[in-house]
């Protein structure tokens, strides 16, 4: 409660923190008697002025001299009470089957949790439970709410794990010596503190996105296929589907919504040339080229994907956004790979939530389940054309000696010095900049600006042919959907 004034008679504002604790812990670490009897001895008695009862009835009044014991809690007659031995056989079943612990999250909470086999579940467990103790009165609420109390999972996340994390769990596991799992612990810590860092960057250019207008910060990621048609029917299983690409461009700080670019195998590939034309197109649509002396900064966030975002590819087409004056700087940085959750995974969870509810025939049926998947600021969608995606080039800029970009995981281009690259090997603020020449030098001149042509012809001509096998699933397909999906479908190509 609020602090005693000095001038409190108790001199309560005398204590330290640290006796108040003591004080604390001490009184609530003993009996509710205990604590009645401590209040107890410090009351003052005050005279009451009363008439007595007697003198209004033929009674007299008594006084308790002693409190009775409170047995509250205590006594012996509950026919369905739980006993404590009962409770402890639960724990040491569910003790009982193996577990791992917990070698990828490091949030609050998640640290010393272990997993038991996927295979199990809470009812398997408690009918094995069961089966070894027939006699037990034990409800399935009892086990269930015991369960609950030893901070244990089912399974392992196996989705997208970490190669490293992997690798040193098992050198961990198969370490024979104290020295070895210290050095194994050790290097564990270094790895998770590096994703950490990349997480705790993201958070801060956040909010300086927030506090300044020419700051922009996106987080760029490529869905899960979706695959058309998902009919219901017990044959689709067996049968191939057109597959649907998708890539969120999530802007932060702001209440943009995402920006979901999407096409289908029939007009684009997934590759770096597909994510370079729609982060040309993004910014197309969404900024105008700087007028002189005006800044604009871009910051990238995505995965160490080589064949998608961390390429020369996505290099040009930074140096060509730059040199298009569309901003003056744009920087790419990488989360650690195995530990790149994007706020773009959130989006694309509520958007695997809606699919599971939704008739997809189409990829239009996809773009409209995308629009729909939420009331509130809903999703921007793109949908691409063949005619959108360009064949922006990957050697434009010269590749230095000993550069390799997969290794950085911080890049920089500018427009004040273009002709050179700037990178970092961490998200660390202390660690120094390297810089790299990308365009060739003449000798006695200053290094020239990279040339990018004004238009890039188209990466495809025309629409990609589906395979054989799976343009006669489809089409197998189409006595199941409705007059649009088969009228879309028999416009695919066909590989010869």
């Amino acid at each position: 409660g609020k602090a005693c004034k000095e001038t409190c008679p108790r001199q309560c504002s005398s204590l330290t923190d640290q006796r108040k604790l003591q004080l604390f812990t001490e009184f609530y670490a003993v009996s509710y008697e205990r604590q009645q009897a401590i209040i107890l001895s410090g009351l003052e008695q005050h005279k009451v002025i009363q008439e007595k009862l007697g003198s209004q009835s033929e009674g007299t009044e008594q006084v308790v001299r002693s409190p009775l014991e409170d047995f509250r809690g205590k006594h012996k007659n509950r026919p369905h009470s739980i006993h404590p031995a009962v409770r402890e056989g639960i724990r040491e079943h569910i003790l009982s089957f193996p577990r791992q612990p917990n070698h990828y999250s490091r949030m609050k909470g998640d640290v010393e949790r272990e997993y038991l086999s996927p295979d199990l579940n809470l009812l398997r467990m408690f009918r094995l439970y069961k089966e070894n103790n027939p006699a037990s009165t034990a409800k399935f609420w009892l086990y269930r709410d015991i369960f609950k109390q030893q901070n244990l999972s089912f399974g392992q996340p196996r989705s997208d794990t970490c190669a490293k994390c992997d690798a040193l769990f098992s050198k961990l596991v198969a370490a024979t010596t104290d020295g070895e799992r210290l050095k194994i612990t050790a290097e564990s810590e270094l790895h998770h503190r590096k994703a950490e860092k990349a997480y705790t960057q993201l958070q801060a250019d956040t909010e300086w996105a927030k506090a300044n207008d020419d700051c922009h910060v996106i987080c760029i990621n490529m869905q899960g296929v979706v695959f058309t048609p998902n009919l219901t029917h017990s044959n689709v299983y067996y049968q191939r589907q057109l597959a649907n690409y998708n890539l969120c461009i999530q802007e932060m700080g702001t209440d943009k919504p995402p920006t979901m670019c999407l096409w289908h195998e029939g007009i684009a590939h997934r590759g770096s040339i597909e994510v370079a034309s729609c982060l040309l197109k993004w910014a197309e649509t969404s900024f105008a080229p700087l007028v002189q002396a005006k800044e604009r900064k871009l910051i990238i966030y995505s995965d160490r994907c080589c064949g998608q975002n961390n390429n020369w590819r996505v290099l040009n087409l930074m140096a060509l956004l730059v040199s298009r004056g569309y901003f003056s700087q744009i920087e790419q940085k990488f989360m650690v790979s195995g530990h790149s959750f994007l706020p773009c995974d959130r989006s694309f969870a509520t958007l695997d939530k809606r699919r599971k509810v939704s008739t997809l025939h189409t990829p239009s049926d996809v773009a409209e389940m995308i629009r729909g998947a939420r009331q509130l600021h809903p999703f921007k969608v793109i949908e691409m054309k063949c005619a959108d995606f360009r064949q922006l080039p990957d050697a434009t800029l010269k590749h230095p000696p000993g550069f390799l970009i997969t290794s950085m995981m911080w890049l920089k281009v500018t427009a004040t010095d273009p002709w050179c690259v700037h990178t970092k090997g961490s998200h660390s603020l202390y660690e120094g900049w390297k810089h790299w020449l990308i365009t060739k030098q003449r000798k006695n001149q200053p290094p020239p600006a990279p040339l990018f042509s004004t238009t890039y012809a188209r990466a495809y001509e025309d629409p990609l042919p589906i395979k054989k096998e799976k343009h006669r699933d489809l089409m197998k397909m189409l006595a199941y959907m409705p007059a649009e999906a088969q009228a879309f479908y028999g416009t695919l190509e066909c590989e010869e």
